[in-house]
């Protein structure tokens, strides 16, 4: 079972992260889903939440869109649905190891273009967003990384799963349970392209 830190805790039911106000408190569900299992991981993953993480991740591209540019729309609303199925699924199983989770998400993601536009951009955020979940900080900005994930998204690639988590484990470094919450904030998608320098690290 996984114990958050003092300062900030993060519910693996709904992904709400809050601050503890009192540190002998202990926190017995979360102030959002009210969730007692807010601190374990989902052994099953639901209809109903692979479903919110569907609308999220199409909400995330809609704002990638509307940042950087490309057109709006989706191609294929089923696929998003089974990847983000398949996505949690590799998450419960591989809670230990963020690297994989994030190549799980690009190497699902990029290669298969379920949006109109803005593919990669979107499978990269979805990636650095799981990772940061899981106490790991992909540190290389998205324009930085472009070429790479030209090469992974690009018809016929030979860039494997392998490659991919490669290639993260030299982009990235673990953080603590608080300071999740500092990166998943509301200028999370300006900082993940690369565009407020003031967020950069």
């Amino acid at each position: 079972m996984i114990i958050a830190n003092n300062s900030n805790l993060f519910c693996f039911r709904c992904y709400h992260t809050w601050k503890k106000r009192i540190k002998s408190r202990v926190t017995k569900y979360c102030p959002k889903c009210k969730s007692p299992y807010w601190n374990r991981p989902r052994s099953r993953v639901s209809r109903e939440f692979i479903k919110q993480m569907e609308e999220t991740i199409t909400h995330l591209h809609d704002a990638i869109i509307k940042l950087s540019g490309g057109e709006n729309g989706i191609r294929d609303s089923s696929g998003i649905y089974n990847s983000v199925y398949k996505l949690l699924n590799h998450q419960n199983k591989n809670t230990k190891n963020p690297i994989s989770i994030g190549a799980f998400a690009i190497n699902e993601f990029a290669k298969r273009h379920f949006f109109i536009d803005g593919n990669k951009r979107t499978a990269y955020a979805i990636a650095k967003i799981f990772m940061l979940i899981n106490k790991c900080h992909l540190k290389t900005q998205y324009k930085e990384a472009t070429d790479f994930m030209l090469e992974v998204a690009k018809y016929q690639s030979k860039v494997s799963f392998e490659d991919i988590k490669r290639w993260l484990d030299n982009n990235c470094t673990y953080i603590e349970e608080g300071q999740i919450k500092n990166y998943l904030n509301e200028r999370f998608v300006k900082v993940t392209l690369g565009d407020d320098e003031n967020e950069r690290e």
